[in-house]
């Protein structure tokens, strides 16, 4: 019988949620595969996988969990992506380093609910249609704000020579860190976009047992 039941998996840069599943699909063959929440593809980390029709019914449990993701916010430049796969499309040369108390005081006012507009670049919907879709035929794209909650947010490290700064955050469903990385790095009276995302837990799912491409088929085959 063919593996059912729910997968935490290590999803690499570079692909796609969606290719995680058509990997699976091809090792056992089945439909009815779904995931917990889309990791834009330069992102790594967990993504929650369930197969079979009982367990994907399960997923948008999953989907409500509250996630931690550690990121890296290049600061002076904006892409179009938000992401290291867009265009250039602003810069702002920062003449003078930030001071770790500024950039954490800056941080946490973001800690709790806050309003955000999420990237252009998304999954949301304007009239039907998706905004990543408007967006890519060179459409204006204009989304309203929506209320995130964000527990925890930490500075982990600042480069004032690269003008990085490394970041975690533990937050609710809806949060965009694309859309934190600009809106962190406007308070700082600069530009940024998201330079590296890892998402590192849903719940108490983490990267510690979490598959890699490479262990799904021994995995999935054995089981």
């Amino acid at each position: 019988m063919a593996f059912e039941g729910i997968l935490t998996v290590n999803k690499p840069a570079a692909i796609t949620s969606y290719d995680v599943i058509r990997t699976i699909k091809k090792i056992i063959g089945k439909d009815k595969i779904g995931h917990a929440g889309t990791l834009d593809p330069f992102a790594t980390g967990i993504l929650i996988i369930a197969i079979g029709r009982k367990f994907t019914k399960q997923l948008a449990s999953y989907q409500a969990m509250p996630k931690t993701y550690r990121f890296t916010i290049q600061l002076g430049t904006e892409t179009s992506t938000l992401d290291p796969d867009g265009e250039i499309i602003s810069e702002s040369p920062i003449s003078t380093p930030y001071t770790i108390q500024s950039i954490e005081n800056t941080l946490n006012t973001f800690k709790g609910e806050t309003k955000q507009t999420p990237p252009a670049f998304s999954a949301k919907k304007i009239q039907g249609q998706r905004a990543y879709k408007l967006a890519r035929k060179g459409k204006e794209v204009k989304l309203e704000p929506t209320t995130i909650t964000i527990h925890e947010i930490n500075l982990l490290n600042y480069d004032p020579k690269t003008q990085q700064i490394e970041c975690r955050i533990n937050c609710e469903k809806g949060t965009y860190v694309r859309s934190l990385s600009r809106d962190i790095a406007l308070q700082l009276n600069t530009v940024g976009y998201t330079k590296t995302l890892v998402r590192e837990a849903v719940g108490n799912h983490t990267l510690d047992t979490a598959l890699t491409i490479d262990q799904l088929e021994n995995h999935l085959t054995k089981n």
